[in-house]
């Protein structure tokens, strides 16, 4: 049973020093916020196994974006995005496009070139939300580590 437990402790790195742990958590809130949508928890296995991470650390970082929070985070992060490249969204274009995806087929010529005259706001989702994931992982570092200090030292007293 006590080789279990530290083989257990040895794949998910739980003894890493705090500086390391906290870099883990932070590479997961740059992953789980970032606009790799659809690679976020498998990016961050990859990291945590390549570099030698805290997977558990990774992991919860990766997840604090939830399902919940998806839809207005990246809303936000596509607005920055357009802000910063000064690309003007256009609502009867949005609707043109939705409307010959109905009516044509989503799989139509016409559907996919009105998709494609919107790229800038698929360049502005990507900026806007790598932005802020690199925003967050810089802010996660220092408050998580100052965390994991603090609570290292309340349990090693107790």
């Amino acid at each position: 049973m006590i080789h279990l437990k530290e083989s257990i402790k040895k794949l998910l790195h739980i003894e890493d020093t705090p500086e390391r742990t906290a870099l883990a958590f932070s590479i997961g809130i740059f992953l789980g916020f970032s606009p790799f949508l659809g690679f976020h928890t498998l990016g961050g296995l990859a990291i945590a196994f390549l570099f030698g991470l805290n997977r558990v650390a990774i992991l919860l970082g990766v997840w604090t974006n939830t399902p919940w929070g998806l839809l207005p985070y990246y809303t936000i992060a596509t607005w920055l995005g357009t802000k910063i490249l000064g690309f003007q969204f256009d609502d009867f274009k949005f609707k043109e496009i939705l409307h010959l995806g109905i009516n044509k087929g989503f799989f139509s010529i016409e559907f996919w070139n009105g998709i494609y005259s919107q790229k800038g706001l698929f360049i502005s989702f990507n900026v806007g939300s790598l932005l802020l994931s690199i925003f967050f992982a810089l802010v996660a570092y220092p408050l998580s580590l100052k965390w994991i200090r603090s609570y290292r030292t309340r349990r090693s007293r107790s």
